[in-house]
């Protein structure tokens, strides 16, 4: 049975709690019993336009049962919506954004704005009540719509801060979006809505009145049919926010020029490169200001001093626009990147590399992490540079780099020993651009398995003097681990590493299998190894042979201490001539290039 289906069978609150999971008492207790002041927590933040929103957020409690009606609504809306063919609303959606909304409006003749006054605010609680129970779709019973409006508003409105209020106003704005397309069919134009932002677009030689027409003061307004259209269903225009713009100008739609192709303001990107530059070369930056008229330039605004996590966010912006038009191979881009790609591959190795808060470990796969925290958690004490246990939990001395896709797409890397390879390759060539002088103080190491498949890798390192190993070091401060050999000398894997009656554990009847490609019939695979037999039994597993592999580790970093002046402390030594008898109490120190 779908949601939908669940929620139209629905007959009173305690129905609908069973549907979002809950106790019918914990969800009448949070409804009408916790005060107004443990529901929300308001406050402001500045409108790029000039002054404030307001903005309420749902606290804990009901935060947790919103969510959890918000998943179910969007599971309806999506029901709703399949048979309609191209998606009309673009906002609050899975696999919509700005840049579908945008596409529909490229290379047109006449591209037509406005904007909803007080979107949100405009959905009060009469009106999600009477959706709920009139509309065709759901046809819920009263008691029930008078329960989800409840949850949903707040002060006979939808709040601006509530995960429920984009499906809701989805929900209530499609009636709107089926009115809208009939009349840009009517008059052969094209609509789409993102949020409360609508836009029409036409490649005829006039621009149909009904939609939109040259007033006497020669400013375009909306048209008799449109504004009525909007006006029955509840909602107004803002009049503040209504452009016209022909092919003749710059036509932007959700702050996207679409004249040709989808694309970035240019002021836009070229300033977000200057901050770039700024990091990289100065170690600060400021966050630019821009006008409201989309001809105006952004400017570098000195008092208003940016997060690398907003630069962030700005690049990952602009490359998701551009880095659409950019169709080459992998092997392609990472030698030739876009300047974009450029840029924000040259961010991810200052903020993750040259930048890092802690030493960084990479490992080749997911479940590696996984290995690798579960032993330290049961060795900490052995390991005071890499991990703490404190009252409050567990304190890594360490970051486990997470290669995520978006991570490997920028640095155009695949995924394995391949990508790690890769990264080592154009590794110098992006650290050694940062002129600020303050980057480095902590070791990148790569941890890569001792078998045929880090063949490349190996090749890359320099050999032990006694032809047995691969010396760590390899470039700026970045460092590379292979697993130590077998015991007949043989390579390994680390999950080797475990013992044999550890390996031969059955899940649901099955067998681990540590190959990529498994028999799922019969066989498991390393993830399902990680979170179904390591997790669980992390306290009683015996990670011993894990210890030279964190010994090595462990001496990386606080050689990497020593050599930046920072000598480890008395603590870290004494564990360290504990897990190395041999040593003298000054760690080793791997000096770069030998």
């Amino acid at each position: 049975m779908s949601d939908l289906e669940k929620l139209k069978s629905c007959k009173s609150l305690n129905d609908l709690a069973v549907v979002l999971k809950y106790k019918p008492s914990a969800l009448a207790y949070i409804l009408y019993k916790l005060p107004d002041s443990q529901k929300y927590e308001e406050f402001t933040i500045p409108k790029k336009s000039g002054g404030s929103r307001k903005i309420r957020a749902p606290k804990e409690r009901l935060m947790a049962l919103q969510k959890r009606l918000s998943e179910v609504l969007n599971n309806c809306y999506s029901e709703v919506i399949k048979n309609y063919g191209n998606p009309l609303s673009h906002g609050f959606r899975k696999d919509c954004s700005i840049v579908t909304n945008a596409l529909l409006h490229r290379n047109r003749r006449f591209v037509f704005n406005i904007d909803l006054k007080d979107f949100f605010p405009s959905i009060n609680f009469g009106r999600v009540r009477g959706f709920f129970i009139y509309n065709k779709h759901f046809s819920l019973e009263p008691k029930v719509a008078t329960v989800i409006a409840q949850i949903v508003c707040y002060d006979n409105e939808l709040p601006q801060g509530s995960p429920c209020s984009p499906v809701v106003s989805n929900l209530v704005g499609h009636l709107l979006d089926i009115k809208l397309v009939q009349l840009a069919k009517l008059h052969k134009c094209s609509y789409s809505r993102y949020a409360d932002d609508i836009t029409f677009s036409t490649n005829k030689k006039d621009f149909p009145e009904e939609i939109a027409y040259i007033a006497a003061g020669g400013d375009w307004e909306p048209g008799p049919k449109l504004t009525a259209t909007i006006n029955k269903m509840g909602f107004a225009v803002n009049e503040r926010k209504v452009s016209m713009q022909s092919k003749t100008r710059r036509q932007v739609v959700t702050g996207l020029v679409v004249n040709k192709k989808v694309n970035v303001k240019k002021e836009y990107y070229r300033i977000a490169r200057a901050m770039c530059h700024s990091l990289f070369n100065n170690g600060s930056f400021y966050i630019s200001t821009m006008g409201n008229d989309t001809t105006q330039s952004g400017t570098i605004d000195s008092n208003n001093n940016c997060t690398a996590k907003q630069l962030e966010g700005i690049l990952s912006y602009i490359y998701m626009i551009k880095g659409v038009h950019d169709s080459r191979t992998n092997v392609e881009k990472r030698n030739k990147p876009a300047s974009i790609m450029k840029a924000y591959r040259q961010f991810l190795f200052y903020k993750h590399f040259y930048q890092a808060e802690k030493p960084v470990l990479i490992c080749e796969g997911k479940t590696d992490h996984i290995y690798i925290r579960c032993a330290l958690k049961q060795l900490h004490q052995h390991y005071p540079a890499l991990i703490e246990k404190t009252t409050e939990g567990w304190s890594w001395k360490i970051t486990f780099l997470k290669m995520s896709e978006n991570f490997r797409e920028v640095l155009s890397i695949a995924e394995g020993t391949s990508g790690l390879a890769a990264l080592m390759d154009m590794y110098k060539k992006n650290i050694g651009i940062f002129k600020d002088g303050t980057g480095k103080k902590h070791p990148v190491v790569m941890l890569i398995d001792n078998d045929k498949g880090a063949k490349e890798i190996k090749s890359k390192l320099k050999k032990t003097e006694d032809g047995k190993g691969y010396k760590p070091y390899f470039t700026e401060n970045l460092y590379v681990m292979t697993l130590p050999q077998g015991a007949n000398g043989e390579e390994i894997e680390i999950e080797d590493l475990f013992d044999k009656d550890l390996l031969e554990t059955k899940v649901a009847g099955k067998s681990f299998n540590k190959k990529t490609k498994t028999d799922t019939k019969t066989e498991y695979s390393k993830i399902i190894f990680a979170e179904k037999v390591i997790k669980p039994k992390q306290h009683i597993i015996n990670f011993s042979n894990f210890m030279p592999v964190l010994n090595h580790l462990n001496g990386i970093i606080l050689s990497y201490q020593h050599l930046k002046g920072s000598a480890p402390t008395e603590k870290e030594t004494e564990a360290l001539n504990v897990l190395l008898p041999t040593q003298t109490p000054q760690p080793p120190i791997y000096v770069p290039g030998v």
